[in-house]
């Protein structure tokens, strides 16, 4: 014969022992839902940000394979990559402390009204501050990039990438690598041309991390406890 006996009649040691798999459970489903990822476009080329637009070609050198050629492609048309961060001394006046203090870079920036204008005065050269805004978290980042003629990247003052080739701008033609990031951060790019026309685009994408709130987790946690225990009695 077997004896049934109410939750309430069990000793407290054995009231512990009956809940311990509702607790497993409860465990169990909050692994699933905490924390969480989702897809998706963190910028684009709707995106505001810091803009410059006084550099003009305070950059501009006479050598071919030089990161800022002489204008109107008297210097030829090359497809060039820079392993190492630009000398930008030459503009230092008009980029201010844009890659040490990007918040208050003080120079010739202002805040973008609306996008970043996708394309800008032949033969000079532009750049740009966006906050990236990561929260909780943002993983497998992958950031495409289009320029006519050339563009370089750092992140947070720290440099990544640099090209520049001919012919106009197609988003993807350079792809940069990012680790994942949690927090605020700035990716600054500084835009070349010489001669022709200029174009820009940019794609940045990656899994935000979601945290569900602790209410949330709380109140689910109550309910799977109080559901077993419901089917117990």
């Amino acid at each position: 014969m077997v004896w049934i006996v109410p939750l309430e009649h069990i000793p407290p040691r054995r009231q512990e022992l009956k809940l311990y798999p509702a607790l497993v459970l409860a465990a169990f489903v909050l692994s699933l839902v905490a924390p969480a990822s989702q897809a998706s476009i963190i910028l684009d080329n709707s995106s505001q940000g810091l803009y410059n637009s006084g550099i003009g070609t305070l950059l501009d050198t006479l050598g071919a394979t030089d990161p800022f050629p002489c204008a109107n492609i008297a210097c030829d048309d090359l497809t060039v990559s820079f392993p190492t961060a630009p000398n930008l001394s030459a503009a230092s006046l008009p980029l201010g402390a844009w890659l040490t203090n990007p918040t208050a870079p003080g120079g010739a920036w202002s805040a973008s009204v609306g996008a970043i204008p996708s394309t800008w005065a032949v033969n000079s050269e532009t750049a740009i501050i966006y906050a990236i805004n990561a929260g909780a978290g943002i993983t497998n980042l992958s950031l495409l990039l289009g320029v006519d003629n050339g563009i370089f990247v750092w992140l947070d003052g720290s440099y990544l990438f640099g090209a520049r080739a001919g012919g106009g701008s197609v988003l993807g033609e350079y792809s940069v690598a990012l680790s994942n990031l949690t927090g605020t951060h700035y990716l600054q790019l500084l835009r070349e041309d010489h001669g022709g026309a200029t174009g820009f685009d940019i794609q940045l994408s990656g899994n935000a991390v979601v945290v569900p709130e602790p209410g949330t987790l709380a109140l689910l946690s109550m309910g799977i406890v109080a559901l077993a225990l419901r089917r117990r009695k």
